[in-house]
């Protein structure tokens, strides 16, 4: 059974927790357009739909591998790897460091030390992918 109360600290004022992490992955992927209504960041354009698939598979990776509390703990050095593949994928693509670096996914997985925090850090992940397929990142 989960606990309630995970939090992730995106910045010195945004907090990610289990009712704002779709919202604040909204607003990291998107901006209001000339019409009103939200578009995808024009800084986000550049990246493929296919680089950001290959960033969410790094995490959905450890995430089958983890159910339970005690899978985190086997797995925590995963956690790791992610964030040096992140690093990578930055080096070789601008668009990639540009999408990791605004989205914060390097710098939280270094406050993942439970297992609802793992669990609310994929949430936000893959609520980056929805709202950046949603507002019309590229294939």
């Amino acid at each position: 059974m989960r606990k309630e109360g995970a939090v992730l600290q995106l910045n010195d004022k945004v907090a990610i927790d289990e009712s704002s992490y779709a919202t604040i992955a909204e607003a990291v992927v998107s901006e209001k357009g000339a019409g009103g209504g939200r578009v995808l960041k024009s800084t986000l354009k550049l990246l493929s739909m296919s680089k950001l698939r290959s960033i969410y598979g790094l995490i959905t990776n450890v995430y089958t591998r983890v159910s339970s509390p005690d899978d985190l703990g086997q797995n925590i050095s995963d956690l790791q790897y992610i964030k040096v593949k992140m690093a990578y994928e930055s080096g070789r693509d601008s668009s990639a460091k540009d999408f990791i670096s605004k989205a914060g996914l390097m710098h939280l997985l270094d406050q993942i030390k439970t297992y609802d925090q793992f669990i609310l850090y994929c949430r936000y992940a893959e609520s980056l992918v929805a709202y950046f397929k949603f507002y019309g990142g590229k294939e």
